[in-house]
């Protein structure tokens, strides 16, 4: 019986005789664990990202909004000469949630409808009027300046505060004087007190983003702009009213945030019984949906980058079988010298595990490459984790052991005098 340290250096010698050979039937293995561990990166990525934007709507929150029909002809004729359009959630609807048991909170948000222009272009952003509470609820921050105070409020101030993708659209790259500016909105001119950040990449259903929008006091909007908008279609005139757009509310008890959601959905249904003018969002719901689906599609991605393993696999096998018959005459030479079977059988297991481990480890360094220029050039995030790399080589070094058998088996049942007579 040899050493183990002789046949672990037996092998390595042999491994090195045939450097071409050896990474050529490591190349399965190498591109395997890479893909295992690139498509896994992509997936938790994107899955953190998908999960991190839902919870950014707070899970402890119910988000009722207001939706346009879709059946023509719901509103009812102001004049001649322009049509008056109303739906979405009422001050009614207001009073009635907040009094509803396991509601904390309702923050109002009412998008004004007024068009936002830099110069003659009109800007794809949003004059919204939010409630005092709407920095805490959304999960933002304040880059630069402050939030709008309870003196704003009740003054009604002619203040704003921007997102941080309307500082990049409306103010030159590299301007340091924002706040304190004003900005003119039609025929209003608002003092802009602070810049927000919301990196959480949270998006509103019917609003989107709050870094694309211009936030100003709900006092002021209704002294200002009131619950109308006005839209000029030729020489006629559309005015729609809708009072509120979105209420964010926050709950007292998340166990019990279904039952409050279904009461929201049961009083909204009675009492916009003539047209479906508004949805129910609840983001710990969806939470759940997009993790379970995200799941799915990791165990599906990870199954079908498994398949290239097995291939890797089955060609190292079909290698060692080859190596086998090529080396007949060192087999029997060694089994006329003393060698047992169980030594040829350990020192060929020993080259695949070689084989294919080292294979995993280039595989590794290979996936995590490939997840960074993903991440470099096409801006997605991915994340690897120490338990995907720990698996990837345990499993690669399983595969050697499973599909190294067998050739390792074939190699120690060589007959060595019909071997050495063969040769």
């Amino acid at each position: 019986m040899m050493l183990p340290r002789d046949l672990l250096q037996l092998s390595l010698h042999n491994l090195l005789l045939h450097k071409v050979r050896s990474i050529l039937t490591s190349l399965g293995v190498i591109f395997g664990v890479g893909s295992v561990i690139a498509m896994l990166a992509i997936s938790e990525g994107a899955k953190r990202k998908a999960l991190s934007q839902i919870e950014a709507m707070g899970i402890d929150k119910i988000l009722v909004y207001a939706k346009k029909p879709s059946v023509e002809g719901t509103g009812e004729n102001a004049e001649e000469t322009g049509t008056t359009e109303r739906y979405g959630l009422t001050s009614r609807d207001l009073v009635h949630i907040r009094q509803m048991d396991n509601v904390e909170r309702v923050t109002l948000m009412h998008d004004t409808r007024q068009k936002v222009r830099k110069g003659i272009d009109r800007m794809d952003l949003k004059l919204v009027a939010v409630g005092y509470r709407f920095l805490l609820d959304s999960n933002s921050r304040i880059e630069q300046g402050r939030w709008l105070s309870p003196a704003d409020y009740k003054q009604q101030s002619m203040v704003c505060v921007i997102g941080q993708n309307v500082k990049r659209k409306l103010f030159n790259l590299g301007q340091t004087d924002i706040v304190g500016s004003v900005l003119r909105i039609g025929q209003q001119v608002f003092t802009i007190v602070g810049i927000l950040h919301n990196d959480n990449g949270t998006q509103y259903p019917e609003l989107g983003s709050p870094n694309d929008m211009i936030l100003i006091p709900t006092t002021t909007s209704d002294a200002v702009f009131g619950s109308y908008s006005f839209t000029m279609f030729g020489r006629q005139t559309r005015v729609t009213l809708v009072d509120y757009d979105l209420f964010i509310v926050t709950t007292h008890e998340i166990m019990h945030i279904d039952d409050t959601s279904k009461r929201i959905s049961a009083y909204l249904q009675k009492t916009h019984d003539k047209v479906r003018d508004w949805d129910v969002l609840v983001p710990l719901d969806l939470l759940k949906q997009r993790e379970a689906t995200q799941n799915i599609f990791t165990i599906v991605m990870s199954s079908i980058a498994s398949i290239s393993l097995i291939v890797g696999g089955i060609g190292i096998m079909n290698i060692m079988l080859a190596s086998v018959y090529e080396r007949r005459k060192e087999i029997g030479t060694r089994r006329a010298l003393g060698a047992q079977k169980s030594d040829i059988l350990v020192q060929f297991l020993i080259e695949t595990v070689t084989l294919t481990s080292l294979g995993g480890m280039l595989g590794v360094v290979m996936g995590i490459g490939i997840s960074q220029l993903i991440t470099l050039y096409a801006d997605m995030p991915t994340v690897y984790s120490i338990w995907s790399i720990v698996a990837s080589l345990l499993i690669s070094s399983l595969v050697g052991v499973i599909f190294g058998t067998y050739p390792a088996w074939k190699a120690a049942q060589q007959n060595p005098i019909t071997v050495l007579r063969a040769e």
